[in-house]
């Protein structure tokens, strides 16, 4: 007979079919059933995954158009501001031609006038008191240059120019003169620039009367000029602001100093 097991010991009984050779008909069946879970779980893994990016993309293809449609807002206003910023350069550049045609116009009507105006520099102060301006300019210039003129030179008008001085002070103020031939106001002029005139143990000055802004003009040849004198070359400053080069038989003008100074570094100063 059988033992009868001891009490507080455990028994185990055989499990069924062990020992049973396994058929390749359960092994498929437990593959498929394997796959099967595989595929099922896969699949709403796919699908969890594909609600979140399908989520995504379609907040990133919101933020895309709402992108292009502010890309096209800015594109045109972009478009807008560059055909108004063209209309305005152009408006520009078409005032500062008329400025410049209008600034040109008012120059020559300034100066247009005093083209047969001399200033005459150095006139003793008070040495015409008592006396008619006029004819005390025309009697010092037949005084001083008695050689220049044969007839006394008829004046239309003359004053000095700027404030009185100041009771005790040797500076004397310019004399502003208006001949009433061009003939002898452009020959005094000449004559000027070859001779002294002396007034009273004075060397008087003779100048084109003109603008500030056109002797501003003129003073800024002044270096080129200088320039040019010590090379021995030719030149004059015309009216009302272009200097006039003589070189190698060639004659050139220039309407700003840039301009002379260039052509005097490339064909002079070498």
């Amino acid at each position: 007979m059988a033992a009868s097991p001891s009490p507080g010991e455990e028994t185990h009984s055989a499990p069924e079919n062990v020992g049973e050779p396994v058929t390749m008909q359960q092994l498929s069946s437990l593959l498929e059933n394997h796959r099967t879970g595989m595929k099922d779980d896969m699949t709403a893994l796919i699908q969890t995954s594909s609600q979140s990016l399908h989520v995504s993309m379609d907040a990133l293809r919101g933020d895309m158009i709402a992108f292009n449609k502010r890309l096209i807002e800015m594109e045109t206003i972009v478009g807008e501001n560059f055909e108004r910023l063209t209309s305005a350069e152009a408006t520009i550049k078409s005032m500062q031609s008329q400025n410049k045609l209008l600034y040109d116009h008012v120059e020559d009507l300034e100066n247009r006038p005093r083209r047969s105006n001399l200033r005459i520099v150095n006139v003793p102060e008070g040495s015409e008191t008592g006396r008619e301006p006029k004819q005390f300019l025309a009697d010092l210039l037949m005084e001083t240059g008695p050689e220049l003129f044969t007839s006394t030179p008829l004046i239309d008008r003359t004053h000095r120019t700027g404030p009185v001085s100041e009771r005790g002070s040797t500076k004397s103020r310019s004399f502003v003169v208006c001949f009433h031939n061009y003939s002898d106001k452009d020959k005094l002029l000449r004559w000027a620039m070859k001779h002294e005139l002396k007034f009273r143990n004075v060397t008087l000055r003779v100048y084109q009367d003109m603008s500030a802004s056109l002797a501003k003009k003129r003073a800024a040849f002044n270096d080129i000029k200088q320039e040019l004198y010590r090379k021995g070359v030719r030149f004059g400053l015309l009216h009302p602001a272009r200097l006039r080069v003589t070189f190698e038989g060639e004659t050139v003008y220039f309407d700003t100093p840039e301009e002379a100074k260039a052509f005097y570094d490339r064909r002079i100063a070498g």
